[in-house]
């Protein structure tokens, strides 16, 4: 982006910070209502034509993750939408660089529902009910609110008017409460009950062996197809699996297995669509667990950056891993397990054979 040598609809140079809480505020509320539908960047350090100058001797306060979201959630925003903002700071050339990240989001449009003026200058006034975004690399005017057609065209965001079957679908699955309850040991059928045309059927389950299956109090496990539909048309398959013999319901969780660290280990990515259905199949939480309630060994993760992100530390600490084995070898539900896991072994190499 510096190397474009000038501004965009999605993202804006400032060469320091401004102390001016209304300049602060218009210009995350322009950037999170951005008309490209992506995530937009406020960078902090760099003059408007992208040369790095540096934010380090900076005479106002540096943003943070918390600052700016504590300011954020201060301000009265229609239906308490707010802006979802995250802080990283970049060094180039021997300076840092703060960059504000506003997420993309379907929330839109932000605006508020008071007028905002702490400055008492009623040049520098945010109006009630107005809709500010940028276009190209101007912010809407104060005194003004976005063009009917932009304006439209964020309205059709948050209610998802232009979304495809698929992306509507997976936005559906982010409320599970939304979803109509159904026994899927026995119906293995539910449907979206404001959108009846969207439905998940699990098929016929069949028996099947995995290493998560012996942190069960009953390692027999069956897995089963999963199909998410829209009217007759499948468009997502994955697969149900029982734990516990059935007593406990995860979708398919990945794994990782790394020859070279020594690393194996199943996970769910909350963004990715088994980590959307997880919700639906334990009782509105991401997470897994056996029947008393305790978490089981599957990693979630909020996305594919953190998984990797854990991934790079692990790689960087092996040598935490030999003491961690040393004291799990030495635990007693190791010990008790031991015989489970060799019997594991036993099965899933007869089950290769057949």
């Amino acid at each position: 982006m510096l190397s474009k040598g000038y501004e965009g609809g999605y993202w804006d140079y400032k060469e320091d910070y401004t102390s001016c809480k209304e300049d602060k505020l218009i210009d995350i509320i322009c950037m999170a209502n951005n008309i490209e539908g992506r995530d937009a960047y406020l960078i902090y350090g760099a003059d408007d034509n992208g040369i790095v100058k540096g934010i380090e001797t900076t005479t106002e306060p540096r943003y943070t993750t918390k600052m700016v979201t504590e300011f954020l959630r201060t301000k009265h925003f229609a239906g308490q939408y707010v802006p979802k903002v995250s802080v990283q700071v970049l060094k180039i050339d021997g300076h840092e660089l703060d960059v504000l990240i506003v997420h993309n989001t379907r929330n839109t449009p932000y605006y508020l529902t008071d007028k905002f003026n702490p400055s008492h200058d009623n040049k520098k006034m945010l109006l009630p009910g107005a809709v500010y975004t940028r276009i190209n690399d101007i912010n809407t005017p104060r005194i003004q609110t976005a063009s009917f057609e932009h304006t439209e065209y964020l309205w059709r965001r948050r209610f998802g008017i232009d979304m495809t079957p698929s992306e509507k679908l997976l936005r559906l699955l982010d409320n599970p409460e939304d979803w109509s309850e159904t026994r899927w040991d026995v119906d293995r059928h539910s449907y979206n009950i404001y959108n009846p045309e969207y439905q998940i059927n699990v098929l016929d389950s069949q028996d099947a062996y995995e290493t998560i299956s012996y942190f069960y109090d009953d390692e027999r496990m069956l897995y089963a197809p999963l199909k998410l539909n829209y009217l007759t048309t499948t468009l997502y398959e994955t697969e149900l699996w029982y734990m516990d013999m059935g007593r406990c319901l995860i979708p398919k969780p990945e794994h990782k297995y790394d020859m070279e660290h020594g690393l194996y280990y199943y996970y769910i990515e909350k963004d990715s669509l088994n980590g959307k259905l997880l919700p639906l199949f334990a009782y509105g939480k991401s997470q897994c667990c056996d029947r008393s309630g305790r978490e089981v060994p599957i990693m979630i993760f909020e996305n594919k950056e953190m998984r990797t992100e854990f991934e790079s530390w692990l790689v960087n600490n092996l040598f935490l891993k030999e003491k961690y084995i040393a004291d799990l070898e030495n635990s007693a539900i190791f010990q008790h397990i031991r015989p489970l896991i060799n019997d594991f072994l036993r099965k899933m190499a007869k089950f290769r054979h057949q």
